[in-house]
């Protein structure tokens, strides 16, 4: 009696055995996804195109080896542009031809992370051949085609390797308004009228085959920078150039791209701003540039004058005589022109009968009618509104 419980003991084991750890058979690939050709040699793999992604998912037959705990390399060339690991053979073919190479499949030991019953002994490989024809792909591949002015005429011509005679489509989204796609030719162009972001896919085919690309387009209000009137600037003095700015995408920066500003005066990158006080006189010629957040740029030329601080020369004035032609002419230096003259009084405080002042040049002219002493207070002021004035005597004699 003993002895038959010890024999179903042992049978029980070997029947627990038999179903916990199955047996490592031979390793070997499917018919599929890679029939075998007839000469039933080589596996052929489905064909790929130039510039479209592939994706090939190879695995080992169910109920063979230790499936799915298996390693895999390859022996040979893939077609350029395609990698394999884990059996997955991917990427965006770049070149056209039939690549042969071996596929090798082995099982993973336990001490790998295999199943503890399989050996890395059990391997197989074979030979595998994959196809890359020239594939229809649009040769303008990038997502933003920028940014374009609201008015301003726009053309691109898009274009695509591999094809024949080609259709042009937009597939999804909306092109701007005034922005046409030329079916036959590909180009897209015309005046945009709107302004807005728009985003639209468009699709190539020939035949068959096809390809697409979807793109970002803004229209925005051109770009537009003034700094007119320019003041003029004096040494010493505090000076203050703040240009105007519409249009664009806001977000706007500022940079001399031309000439150098006068020593003292900065400029504010974030606003525009020249400011400061200028320290040396003369012409400074220089190129002030915007940009705003969408690269858009405009430039505009910008003259700024430093004039020594304006003063009124008190030069003595020549006599004039009634009934004779008199001219004299007021004297100023430094300040900023254009200057502004004007009679601010004195004794009698009005030009001899006969005399005028010429406002814009500061000059007296006119024949004059009455003999006397007259006693005259004159002031310039120049294009930034500094001012200076003096007092001057025109004698008249009979």
């Amino acid at each position: 009696m003993r002895i038959t419980r010890i024999l179903l003991l042992v049978v029980a084991a070997a029947a627990v055995a038999a179903v916990i750890v199955p047996s490592a058979s031979a390793l070997a690939f499917p018919d599929t996804p890679c029939p075998v050709d007839p000469g039933g040699t080589v596996k052929i793999c489905p064909s790929g195109e130039t510039g479209k992604p592939y994706s090939l998912q190879l695995f080992g037959r169910d109920g063979t080896g230790c499936v799915p705990y298996v390693s895999w390399s390859t022996v040979g060339a893939l077609p350029p542009g395609l990698s394999m690991s884990n059996g997955l053979i991917s990427g965006t073919p770049t070149q056209t031809g039939t690549w042969v190479f071996w596929v090798a499949m082995k099982d993973i030991p336990a001490s790998q992370g295999g199943i503890f019953w399989c050996s890395d002994a059990n391997s197989t490989e074979r030979q595998f051949s994959i196809t890359i024809t020239q594939g229809l792909t649009i040769a303008q591949r990038q997502s933003s085609l920028g940014v374009i002015a609201v008015n301003a005429p726009y053309s691109l011509q898009l274009t695509a390797n591999g094809g024949g005679t080609l259709t042009w489509s937009v597939t999804s989204g909306a092109l701007p308004t005034g922005i046409n796609l030329n079916a036959s030719s590909g180009l897209l162009s015309g005046t945009p009228t709107a302004k807005g972001d728009f985003s639209f896919q468009i699709q190539v085919t020939d035949g068959n085959r096809k390809d697409a690309q979807t793109y970002a387009l803004s229209v925005v209000d051109p770009l537009k920078l003034s700094v007119s009137p320019v003041p003029g600037a004096v040494v010493g003095v505090p000076f203050e150039l703040k240009p105007t700015i519409s249009g664009g995408k806001p977000g706007y920066t500022f940079s001399i791209t031309g000439g150098t500003l006068p020593e003292g005066l900065n400029l504010d990158a974030a606003t525009g701003t020249i400011s400061g006080k200028p320290t040396t006189p003369g012409t400074y010629p220089v190129k002030l540039t915007a940009k705003d957040t969408v690269g858009l740029t405009q430039t505009v030329d910008v003259k700024l004058v430093v004039a020594t601080k304006l003063l009124f020369a008190k030069q003595p004035l020549k006599p004039a005589k009634v009934g004779k032609r008199y001219t004299a002419r007021l004297v100023a230096t430094g300040g900023a022109r254009p200057f502004k003259w004007v009679l601010l009084g004195g004794r009698p405080g009005i030009l001899p009968p006969g005399i005028k002042l010429n406002a814009r040049t500061g000059v007296l002219s006119g024949t004059p009618t009455k003999a006397g002493l007259y006693r005259l207070r004159f002031q310039v002021t120049d294009k930034s509104g500094f001012k200076s004035s003096a007092g001057l005597v025109l004698k008249v004699t009979a």
